[in-house]
């Protein structure tokens, strides 16, 4: 059942004939949306499109929407709740970045609580990176934490953590291992009922 009190919508009764849910996916025009009905399939209501100002009035991935249930069919999204964070990314409309007269912005995500940023001890580890990560992190409105992984490929793994640790002192930061398990106990406090967690990473880190 999802229960909006826990994420924060204390007082956001679901008027009569409507149901609380979380957009899990997004494919064209479908929505997946976790409801205590379970799992299904929704579309926008009609209103959406004549009352929309722009792109970002729309749900995507991680919202929290009111919603006409339909058990013999598909659903209608009739309400968009307010957002708690968000990340976005520019949209050049098809165009190249020099090139794009409107550049218009396209939420990717929304309503998480941390932003996990992993980067890998390894020849490719770039303090750089992760600070251009952080800036993304702290725009969108949550908190983020560093987790650096594959530490048992590093003999000397408290260097690169101390490198970062002195880029942003005020920032948690781990060093983890899957292959031992190293590091893994102490992310369990973010991994809380209620919260949610994205990362962000280049290929191969480890997300």
């Amino acid at each position: 059942m999802i229960d909006l009190t826990r994420y924060g919508y204390e007082n956001t009764p679901a008027p009569s004939g409507m149901i609380p849910g979380r957009i899990t996916e997004l494919r064209r025009e479908q929505f997946t949306v976790m409801t205590e009905r379970g799992e299904l399939t929704a579309v926008l209501k009609g209103a959406f499109y004549h009352e929309a100002q722009t792109r970002e009035d729309f749900p995507c991935v991680g919202d929290f929407v009111l919603l006409y249930y339909n058990d013999s069919g598909v659903s209608r999204i009739a309400k968009l709740l307010p957002r708690r964070s968000k990340f976005s990314r520019a949209d050049f409309s098809g165009h190249a970045a020099g090139y794009a007269k409107t550049i218009l912005e396209q939420v990717v995500a929304t309503n998480f609580d941390y932003v996990f940023i992993l980067s890998s001890l390894n020849r490719d580890f770039k303090v750089s990176r992760i600070m251009r990560y952080i800036t993304q992190a702290r725009q969108s409105g949550s908190q983020p934490v560093v987790i650096l992984t594959k530490a048992d490929l590093s003999p000397d793994y408290e260097t690169p953590v101390a490198d970062v640790r002195q880029a942003v002192p005020d920032i948690p930061i781990h060093a983890v291992s899957a292959h031992t398990g190293q590091g893994l106990p102490q992310l369990e406090q973010y991994l809380q009922s209620g919260k949610t967690v994205v990362f962000l990473g280049v290929c191969g880190v480890g997300k």
